[in-house]
């Protein structure tokens, strides 16, 4: 087990196993000025209660996978913003995409090298950062997997959505209207089903949710294929399902492919097409909004971000955390989305993902708009 920090009154000294009781000189945690959700931590379900503050500046470093999917502007902003909160500093990077699994792993070892005090990983792949994971361990620095999944036993503690409960809304809601949809069209339901990209925790545990559910009830699923959630890769894929199969009647599947397909449909002029989604970005909320999407899931992408950050600061203190820390999840429809707090999902109209370099430990940090050029020596292979 990955070795935690433990605040002594003689200072940091390093300790296995479950953190100490949080010393009374410590400030207890208070709640701070972010929604109030429930997360089930290590299988007990409560509200979130994150730290005051941080004890001093850490220095954190942030991966995630890329910038195509809006959904990731989202957790660049809570990163940020929990850091600015808790008065601690953090470097964000992102590679690129769903197949720049060699600049992650290049970026964490670079992050190594700036000799950062915890580590925030949105992993590309389950398994690709197992050698980083270890090194990691073995340097007694913490590692917080943010939402994606990481397999390594090295990991100090998981902050995830329930990806089988996003896939699960979707399909209970297609089952619940399938006997309507199927009278309207005069034949059974075809479905088209676009996952994501393959070899992602999220996108496999929620396509072996979805297609039991469905293929179970008897209704006929086409595979639209796996592909990274950029909108150009998810446009295309959405084509090649209505050229393949142009009676579809429902697309299931990530946000960006259902953002892809109301665009493909509406250049069709087809109102008919119903679209359910296993995640919601921004966009997405505003295609709930308009009728466009029936349904989505949400997962409360920045209060992951957010308490990812909370458990880093944590594991460098000593202080309790859970290991297994799993989100609650929201199923939005237009009704539900009338009072949902947006915040949990949407960064503030203007902003773009929160690139920023981790600056050396005898650094001041640098500005925002500084960030690009660092990261492009980083991930030269920056996506859109």
């Amino acid at each position: 087990m990955l070795a935690v920090l433990v605040l002594t009154s003689g200072g940091l000294t390093a300790s296995g196993g479950v953190p100490p009781v949080t010393p009374a000189s410590l400030t207890p945690p208070v709640p701070a000025a972010w929604p109030s959700v429930p997360v089930a931590s290590d299988g007990q379900l409560s509200p979130y209660v994150p730290l005051a503050g941080a004890a001093r500046p850490w220095r954190i470093c942030a991966l995630l996978p890329g910038t195509q999917d809006k959904f990731w502007w989202g957790v660049s902003w809570g990163l940020a913003r929990e850091a600015e909160r808790q008065g601690v500093v953090v470097g964000i990077y992102q590679a690129g995409g769903y197949d720049k699994l060699d600049v992650q792993k290049a970026q964490l070892d670079a992050c190594r090298d700036l000799n950062a005090d915890a580590y925030i990983v949105a992993a590309i792949t389950t398994g690709g950062l197992d050698g980083q994971v270890a090194a990691i361990a073995d340097s007694r620095r913490p590692l917080i997997d943010l939402i994606n999944g990481i397999g390594s036993p090295y990991v100090t503690a998981h902050i995830l959505a329930n990806f089988r409960e996003n896939a699960r809304y979707g399909a209970e809601y297609i089952l619940e209207h399938r006997p309507e949809w199927e009278m309207a069209a005069g034949r059974p339901l075809k479905v088209g089903w676009l996952p994501g990209p393959r070899g992602a925790e999220w996108a496999d545990a929620m396509e072996v949710t979805a297609l039991t559910a469905l293929r179970r009830a008897g209704v006929a699923v086409v595979h639209g294929g796996y592909g990274a959630t950029a909108l150009p890769t998810q446009m295309d894929l959405v084509r090649d399902l209505f050229d393949h199969t142009p009676d579809v009647d429902v697309v299931f599947g990530n946000a960006v492919a259902i953002q892809a397909a109301a665009n493909y449909l509406r250049s069709r002029h087809d109102h008919d097409t119903h679209l359910v989604a296993t995640y919601a970005t921004d966009v997405v909320a505003d295609l709930v909004r308009s009728g466009t999407v029936e349904l989505a899931a949400s997962d409360s992408p920045i209060l992951q971000a957010r308490i990812a950050v909370d458990l880093a600061v944590r594991a460098l203190e000593g202080r309790p955390h859970g290991v297994w820390n799993v989100m609650t999840v929201d199923r939005l429809d237009r009704v539900a989305l009338a009072t949902y707090d947006l915040s949990r999902i949407a960064v503030p109209e203007g902003e773009r993902f929160q690139l920023r370099p981790l600056p050396s430990p005898t650094a001041p940090a640098a500005p925002d708009t500084d960030a690009r050029g660092v990261q492009k020596r980083l991930a030269p292979h920056e996506g859109s």
